[in-house]
């Protein structure tokens, strides 16, 4: 009976062997398959990034030529499409990019600036838009031809392709046979055009001023803010450079100040129901505001959802709104403490406009799928952080969905649009919920 039991045991074992290297089969050739697929895809996103160089150096070189409006539009669309291209290209390759934020910073920027030139008429470019093209082409050609020069050494076998995982036998392997060490090599002797500014985001960002505060009236507007003494206050980290920053900790409070003033507040605790009204927690919204030195702010929208009320206030000049120049405040409407506060756009600071369109030219503008409801004078801020002068028109669409259109009161033309939605998500400190929302002109009859 032993010996029968000792026999089924070893095929048992036998069974489970041949079993387990079935499956261990299975595995590592789906393994292999899905290295295949990881390989090919790499090898497809080089391939078009060096197209996309290609097309990025022969768009801006012919850009810089280009004397026709619609010619240059075009171009600038397809050098914007290239420097896209190139950049996403580049980001999938299987291995970090983080080390080439040299090369992806200037197709970034090639892009937003050829973006920025769309909205100019290509008889109307400067001669130092023309020199920016040149020295963007002569910086893409260079690129685009190292790219090929490395294209033909990965097809002739001389650098091999990275691999997302690195198998036990490559451990020891020359790196600068790798697709990525060329590539860093190439980054590290990479010299981008200059910054300079222009209209589009990563145009260089306006020095606002310093400002004043000293350390320690740093620490006392930040005991101010979270309502404690200073010998409360826990200092987190603090940022080198001009402006100073600072952040500060009490209790689960975090507590931003810069040189120039307050600039965050933030809790990190869950509100799960409240029992203040909007209109006390916007109360309670004006006092913090008065308390900490933002004056002369009108409350341009909010929100509520019975957890916490949200709002936005501006600052205006001649009685002219600033929209983009705002502070956004939320409140906790469980103890009516502020529960996130950001002033990080915060600017008061008075700017020189030219209003040369009126509302009734404004209003000419407009397509004839809308119907405007009402407009009203705005300083917003353009792609590269300037202020914009614009004539703000609330309309209808089509379908009765409320659009707003910014035109530009300088230059006469449409520079904006924004589809408004009758609700918009809100942080509750559990999970996004849609909450009602109250523009300027509705801010009491809502919050009541």
């Amino acid at each position: 009976m032993a010996k029968k039991i000792r026999v089924l045991l070893i095929v048992y074992i036998l069974a489970a062997l041949v079993g387990l290297g079935g499956l261990a089969w299975a595995a590592e050739s789906r393994l292999n398959w899905y290295r295949s697929a990881s390989d090919i895809a790499a090898a497809r996103a080089f391939e078009e990034a060096v197209t996309a160089a290609d097309a990025l150096s022969l768009s801006l070189k012919k850009l810089s030529y280009a004397g026709d409006e619609a010619l240059g539009k075009s171009l600038c669309a397809q050098a914007h499409a290239a420097a896209l291209s190139c950049d996403t290209a580049l980001s999938v390759l299987p291995f970090a990019t983080q080390e080439l934020e040299g090369l992806l910073g200037f197709l970034n920027r090639a892009g937003d600036y050829t973006a920025s030139l769309c909205a100019l008429s290509a008889e109307t470019l400067e001669e130092s838009d023309r020199q920016h093209l040149q020295e963007f082409g002569e910086a893409a050609a260079g690129l685009a031809d190292s790219l090929r020069e490395l294209q033909a050494k990965v097809h002739g076998g001389e650098v091999a392709m990275d691999r997302r995982e690195t198998p036990l036998r490559n451990v020891g392997e020359d790196r600068a046979e790798r697709l990525s060490a060329r590539l860093l090599d190439y980054e590290n002797s990479f010299t981008a055009p200059e910054a300079f500014a222009y209209e589009g985001q990563f145009s260089p960002e306006k020095n606002r001023g310093p400002g004043t505060l000293t350390d320690s009236e740093a620490r006392a507007v930040a005991a101010k803010a979270a309502g404690v003494e200073e010998r409360e206050l826990r200092e987190e980290y603090d940022a080198e450079g001009p402006e100073g920053r600072r952040c500060y900790s009490a209790g689960g409070l975090l507590i931003g100040v810069s040189r120039r003033g307050l600039e965050y507040v933030a809790q990190s605790r869950l509100v799960e129901s409240g029992r203040l009204s909007p209109e006390e927690a916007r109360g309670l919204a004006e006092t913090f505001l008065a308390d900490n030195g933002f004056e002369d702010l009108r409350p341009e929208r909010g929100s509520e959802n019975g957890a916490l009320a949200s709002f936005y206030y501006v600052p205006a000049q001649d009685d002219v709104p600033r929209t983009e120049d705002g502070v956004s405040i939320t409140i906790a409407l469980d103890d009516g403490s502020v529960y996130a506060f950001d002033a990080t756009r915060y600017d008061p600071e008075p700017v020189e406009l030219n209003w040369k369109t009126e509302e009734d030219e404004a209003l000419d503008t407009l397509p004839d799928s809308v119907t405007a409801e009402s407009s009203r004078k705005v300083i917003c801020r353009s792609p590269g952080g300037n202020p914009l002068p614009c004539w703000e028109i609330s309309c209808t669409g089509l379908k009765g969905e409320p659009v707003r259109i910014f035109v530009n009161a300088e230059t006469g033309h449409p520079c904006k649009i924004e589809l408004q939605n009758s609700a918009r998500p809100v942080n509750t400190g559990r999970a996004v919920v849609t909450a009602p929302v109250f523009s300027a002109a509705g801010f009491s009859a809502a919050a009541g």
